[in-house]
């Protein structure tokens, strides 16, 4: 994987189409007429606010449609080619709409998919027959075929937990508070973000489609900024830790320094080049450019662990991409491989002992000298020196 291709993240950098898209699978003969299970749904961002707003179905039913869609699941029990052999057989039955348009009966189909903690039956004709095909994205999870609906229509009565609907029904609760009400109560990450694409959440007057890719990093920021907020009124740790762990070949190596909250990731193949994004303790108000929806996926994982151990530290994160890791099927990848690296946690006296063991773990160790937290660390006064 090429550096230029962490710093795109399908965003189309190069002007050509990614290396990892492809026609496949042609043994796969999808039909237009079919009755299947839904797991979820799929809002575009092509044309925004113009998009096509999907209700991704396999073209059987199933009791287990919902391991079709369930990136923890697929964290524990997959491989990477599991994970794809899955999504292949899920076909995008799509329909083109504004994001504003909520009143559309289509949409409230979509939303019923979204909402309900049970994958709904559907019995669907497409304009034509979906073309076997599979795309791959470092934010959304691997997408199989699409084809435009010509006849949708959900066979089953929705199943809703009851704050989902309280959530979907408080027309005056912002988004962000929605999402944070919904993670608190241990609902996921793809969960949440198909209820917030669906445009379930938030105030009335404000809301609309999201699409998924955006949804993602939305759900992934929001949580996250809620988990700052706590992370600030903690007391720093008063010693070094380092944790480490992977997925799919994704290397993560976490620094934590006793500090106030800063954080700071690294992406690279080699450590020849890099991607790297920053926030100092006031945070950041544009986006995360060149790690993108990573930046913000790696650091909910980091939080997690520090609302969990209720310390504050400055966090920076080296994440070494390897060629295990031979096509990217989502973001969710590197939220889990974060949390990996949490339930790994080494502990140390001093920075030298630190400095020390990281080029043990990790052969990017010496990014750290590159980092912008870890030098405003060695360099800024502490009120310690003060004092006499």
């Amino acid at each position: 994987m090429e550096i230029q291709c962490i710093r795109c993240k399908g965003r189309g950098f190069c002007g050509k189409t990614c290396k990892w898209q492809s026609e496949a699978f042609k043994s796969i003969e999808f039909k237009k007429d079919f009755t299947g299970t839904s797991p979820s749904v799929f809002i575009g961002h092509y044309n925004y606010p113009n998009v096509y707003v999907g209700i991704m179905s396999l073209q059987f039913q199933t009791p287990l449609a919902k391991t079709y869609d369930d990136p923890k699941l697929w964290s524990k029990s997959y491989n990477i080619s599991q994970v794809v052999d899955k999504r292949r057989n899920l076909v995008n039955n799509k329909s083109a709409s504004c994001v504003k348009k909520l009143s559309d009966s289509f949409i409230g189909k979509v939303q019923e998919v979204a909402l309900s903690y049970k994958p709904l039956d559907i019995e669907v004709s497409l304009k034509k027959a979906p073309t076997p095909s599979l795309k791959y994205d470092f934010i959304s999870n691997p997408m199989g075929p699409s084809s435009e609906v010509a006849k949708l229509t959900v066979c089953d009565n929705p199943r809703i937990k009851p704050v989902v609907e309280k959530c979907f029904n408080d027309t005056d609760l912002k988004s962000t508070k929605a999402m944070g009400l919904l993670y608190n109560k241990g609902f996921d990450e793809n969960t949440i973000s198909h209820i917030l694409s669906s445009g379930a959440l938030g105030v009335k007057k404000e809301r609309k489609l999201v699409p998924t890719r955006w949804s993602i990093t939305a759900v992934d920021d929001g949580v996250g900024k809620q988990l700052i907020a706590n992370v600030k009124n903690y007391p720093l740790i008063d010693h070094y830790e380092i944790l480490n762990g992977s997925l799919y070949g994704n290397y993560y190596t976490i620094i934590l320094l006793p500090d106030v909250f800063g954080y700071e990731l690294f992406e690279t193949t080699n450590g020849n080049e890099y991607c790297r994004d920053v926030e100092m303790y006031k945070g950041r108000s544009d986006y995360a450019y060149n790690t993108a929806g990573g930046y913000y996926a790696a650091r909910l994982g980091v939080l997690e662990y520090l609302n969990k151990i209720k310390k504050q530290a400055a966090v920076i994160v080296l994440r070494q991409i390897t060629s295990e890791y031979y096509c990217p099927i989502g973001v969710w990848v590197v939220r889990q491989a974060s949390r990996n690296a949490a339930s790994n946690v080494k502990q140390f006296n001093s920075e030298n002992e630190l400095l020390n063991y990281l080029p043990i773990i990790t052969p990017i160790h010496f990014l750290l000298k590159d980092s912008k937290l870890y030098n405003h660390f060695k360099t800024q006064k502490k009120i310690t020196s003060f004092i006499i």
